[in-house]
C-alpha cells in the first residue's frame, strides 16, 4: 500500500531532536513492505500558516493516491478541519489521537466528523462514544523493536528517562534520595542537582537540560537498566492514570517495568509476571528495593514483559489490526 504519514518529526517542534511517534508512524509500515510517505504537518503550518497548510494537504493527498493517510491529531490544529474533510474525498484519512482521557469532549470529538476513521487508545473513551461516533476506532501504543537489546548487561539499576514537569520533580527527587534513582531528558538536571521547579527555571541556562535528541540514545538507558520507574500519572493531573506509550516502547529492553497500579494496564499485561506496580512512592521504593537485591525475581518479570511485547504489542502488529478494522486487508 502507498501510505502519507501526516506527523511532525521535530520533537516538541525542536530541530535535531526526533518525535518518536514520527519513527512509530514511518518505519514499522515500511518494515511491513508498504510505501510510506512523510507530510510535516507542524512544520509546514509553521512556513505556511493554517490554511496554507491545509491548501498542501489536500493537494499531497489528491495527487499522492494513497491507500490510507494516517493523521496524527496531538491536540493542536494543524490546519482548517475543511481541509481535512475535502482531502479525504481521495483517499481514507485515519485520525491518531493522544490524550483523549482530558481532551475529547474539549478537542477531538468535534475533529471526528471530518476524518474518515478516529483511533483512540482509551477503552472508556470508546465505549461510551462509539454509537455517537461509529468512525471511531479503539487501539493502543505500541513497541518499535529496532532500537531494543534484551542482552544489554544490565549496569544501571533504576532509572526513569524523559520530560520533568509539574509533580514528577519532586517524586523522582524522593525516589533519587529513598531508591538510587537516575534520571534523564528535560529537566533532569534540576532534579540530579535537589532543586524542585519553580517559575522561571526554564529560561535559566543549563538548569533544565535538554531531551535526549536521539530515540537510540533513550532505548539505550531502557536497555541498561535493571528497574525502569514508569509513572503514569497525566501531565494534567497526577491522580489521573494513563497508558502512556513508554509502557510498550521499552517492552523489549530487557528492563523490569515498575509503574503506578492502572487497573486498565492489566489488558495488555499481567501484574506480578509482566510488570510490577505500585500503590504510592514508598511502596516503588519498597517494590525497587526489593527486586534490586533478588535479580532472578526480576530477570523472570521483564523476560516476561518481553514475551508479551514480542507476541502482542509491537506497532506492526498494531497496523496490521488497524488496516483489518478499516477494511484495508491483512497487511
Amino acid at each position: 500500500m502507498r501510505i502519507l504519514s501526516v506527523v511532525g518529526k521535530n520533537y516538541y517542534g525542536r530541530p535535531g531532536f526526533i518525535e518518536p511517534m514520527y519513527l512509530e508512524f514511518t518505519d514499522p509500515l515500511a518494515d511491513l513492505g508498504h510505501e510510506v510517505e512523510h507530510f510535516d504537518h507542524a512544520e509546514i503550518r509553521k512556513q505556511f500558516g493554517l490554511e496554507g497548510c491545509g491548501d498542501r494537504f489536500i493537494e499531497r493527498v489528491k495527487s499522492g493516491r494513497y491507500d490510507m493517510v494516517l493523521y496524527q491529531t496531538a491536540g493542536q490544529d494543524w490546519m482548517p478541519p475543511e481541509a481535512i474533510r475535502e482531502a479525504s474525498r481521495y483517499g481514507p484519512i485515519v485520525a491518531w489521537n493522544s490524550d483523549d482521557d482530558w481532551q475529547w469532549d474539549s478537542y477531538t470529538r468535534h475533529l471526528a466528523p471530518y476524518f474518515t476513521f478516529m483511533v483512540t487508545t482509551y477503552p472508556h473513551i470508546y465505549e461510551a462514544n462509539r454509537e455517537q461516533y461509529p468512525n471511531l476506532i479503539l487501539s493502543q501504543w505500541g513497541c518499535y523493536d529496532r532500537f531494543a537489546d534484551f542482552s544489554r548487561q544490565k549496569d544501571m539499576d533504576f532509572t526513569f528517562v524523559g520530560r520533568i514537569y509539574g509533580y514528577r520533580n519532586r517524586d523522582c527527587r524522593y525516589l533519587r534520595r529513598k531508591a538510587g534513582l537516575r534520571v534523564y531528558g528535560a529537566g533532569a538536571r534540576l532534579v540530579n542537582l535537589g532543586f524542585s521547579s519553580f517559575r522561571g527555571c526554564s529560561r535559566i541556562p543549563g538548569l533544565m537540560g535538554q531531551p535526549i535528541a536521539d530515540y537510540a540514545k533513550v532505548n539505550e538507558i531502557w536497555n541498561r537498566s535493571r528497574i525502569s520507574y514508569t509513572p503514569l500519572g497525566s501531565s494534567i493531573d497526577p491522580r489521573a492514570l494513563q497508558i502512556k506509550g513508554r509502557v510498550f516502547q521499552m517492552g523489549l529492553s530487557g528492563t523490569l517495568m515498575l509503574c503506578d497500579n492502572h487497573p486498565e494496564l492489566a489488558r495488555y499485561y499481567e501484574p506480578g509476571k509482566d510488570f510490577v506496580a505500585f500503590e504510592d512512592l514508598e511502596d516503588c521504593v519498597e517494590k525497587a528495593k526489593y527486586y534490586l537485591a533478588h535479580e532472578a525475581e526480576r530477570a523472570r518479570i521483564a523476560k516476561a514483559y518481553h514475551d508479551r511485547t514480542k507476541a502482542q504489542h509491537l506497532w506492526q502488529l498494531r497496523f496490521v489490526k488497524l488496516f483489518q478494522n478499516i477494511g484495508l486487508g491483512k497487511s
